[in-house]
C-alpha cells in the first residue's frame, strides 16, 4: 500500500508539473510565479518524488525491473496511444507528412531517451542532474553550427550564471563511472539534437506537437522495442522473460509511462511555441523555485554554498526574462512602424 501511495503521488506532481510548463506559454512572469506557488503547496510533501526521473528510478531499483529500453519501448507506446486519445477527442487533425521526414527526429528521440534512461541506470541521480545542467552549453553550441542560431553574448553570460547556479545547487551525491560516464555523455549530445529537431522539424513540416508524435511515437515505438534484444537481458536468469511481476510493480511502470507520454506532449508543445534554450531557462526555473520555496515555506535546511546557487540561478533567469521581453518589445515596435506595403514585399521576397 506505501508503495502504491508512493506511486500516486509522484505521477500528481508530474502530472501539475507538466500543467505548470504548458501555462508558460500564455502567462507572463509574475502570474506563473503565483501559480507555481500554489503548485508547491501540493508538491513539497513528496520532495523526494518531484523530478520524473525518479520515477524511472523507482522502476529500476526498488523493483530491480532493469530493462531500460524496453521500458522505453513502453514509454512510446503509451505515447502512441496517448495521441490516439487525442486524436478520439478532436484535440487535433492528423496531417499527412512523409514518414521519412519524420525518421531523423524519430532516431534523435530514441537516442536520446535510451541513452538517458541508461544514464539514470548506470550513474547517481548527483550526476545525471548535473549532465541535465549541461545541455544548456551544448544546445547553444550545437545551435550555432549546425543550425546558424546565434545568441548575444548577454545572454550567454546569464546562461552561465544560471547553469553554474542550478549546477551548485542540485548536485549533492556525485559518483563517476566508466559506463555511466559514456551513456551520459551519449545522452547529453543526443538530448540537446532532439530538442533542436523537435523545433526545427515542427517549423519545416509546419504541423504541431500532437500531429508530429502522430508519426513519431509509432516509429519510435517500433525502433526502440528491435532495440531492446540487444541492450538488455532478454534471456537470463534475471532476464525480462524471467522477471516475476508484482501489481505493485506493474502499476509503478504504467505510471511511468503515463508520466512518459505528459513529459514528451509538453515537450513538443514548449518546444513548438517558443525556442529550445527557452526550454531549458523554462527548466532550470521550475527546479529553482522548488528549491527557493522548500527553504522558505518549509523550513529545509540549506548552506550557504547552495543558497548563493540559487540566488545566482534566479537572477540570471530574471535577467535572459528581461532580455527577452526588451527583444520581443523592439519586434513589435518595428513591426508596427513598417509600412504595411513594405511588409508585404518583404513577405513575399
Amino acid at each position: 500500500m506505501e508503495a502504491t501511495n508512493q506511486v500516486a503521488a509522484v505521477f500528481l506532481v508530474c502530472f501539475i508539473k507538466m500543467c505548470v510548463r504548458n501555462t508558460i506559454l500564455n502567462a507572463n512572469f509574475p502570474r506563473l510565479i503565483l501559480i507555481r506557488r500554489t503548485t508547491i503547496q501540493c508538491a513539497q510533501q513528496k520532495q523526494q518524488q518531484q523530478q520524473p526521473v525518479f520515477m524511472n528510478k523507482y522502476v529500476f531499483h526498488v523493483y530491480k525491473y532493469n530493462f531500460a529500453v524496453f521500458v522505453t519501448s513502453l514509454h512510446f507506446v503509451a505515447t502512441t496511444i496517448g495521441v490516439q486519445g487525442c486524436r478520439m477527442l478532436n484535440m487535433y487533425t492528423p496531417k499527412k507528412l512523409n514518414h521519412m521526414d519524420v525518421l531523423p527526429i524519430t532516431v534523435a528521440f530514441c537516442a536520446f531517451v535510451v541513452c538517458n534512461n541508461l544514464s539514470l541506470q548506470y550513474n547517481s541521480v548527483g550526476f545525471y542532474q548535473l549532465m541535465k545542467v549541461l545541455t544548456t552549453p551544448v544546445v547553444v553550441v550545437l545551435q550555432r553550427f549546425f543550425f546558424n542560431i546565434h545568441i548575444e553574448s548577454q545572454k550567454l553570460t546569464c546562461l552561465g550564471f544560471i547553469c553554474f547556479g542550478v549546477a551548485i545547487s542540485t548536485v549533492s551525491d556525485f559518483s563517476v563511472n566508466a559506463k555511466g560516464t559514456f551513456w551520459a555523455v551519449m545522452g547529453l549530445v543526443s538530448t540537446a539534437f532532439y530538442q533542436l529537431l523537435v523545433k526545427s522539424r515542427q517549423q519545416s513540416l509546419e504541423c504541431n506537437a500532437l500531429q508530429l508524435l502522430h508519426y513519431q511515437a509509432p516509429q519510435s515505438a517500433t525502433v526502440v522495442l528491435l532495440m531492446s534484444p540487444f541492450l538488455d537481458d532478454i534471456w537470463g536468469p534475471t532476464g525480462l522473460m524471467n522477471y516475476e511481476y508484482s501489481s505493485e510493480a506493474i502499476t509503478a511502470i504504467f505510471v511511468a509511462c503515463v508520466l512518459a507520454f505528459c513529459v514528451n506532449l509538453s515537450t513538443f508543445l514548449v518546444i513548438g511555441n517558443s525556442s529550445v534554450v527557452s526550454y531549458q531557462v523554462l527548466g532550470h526555473f521550475k527546479l529553482v523555485l522548488i528549491l527557493i520555496s522548500g527553504v522558505l515555506l518549509f523550513g529545509e535546511d540549506s548552506n550557504p554554498v547552495r543558497l548563493s546557487g540559487m540566488v545566482m540561478s534566479f537572477c540570471g533567469i530574471v535577467a535572459y526574462t528581461e532580455l527577452n521581453r526588451k527583444k520581443s518589445g523592439l519586434t513589435a515596435s518595428t513591426a508596427v512602424k513598417t509600412p504595411l506595403k513594405s511588409r508585404e514585399v518583404n513577405l513575399g521576397k
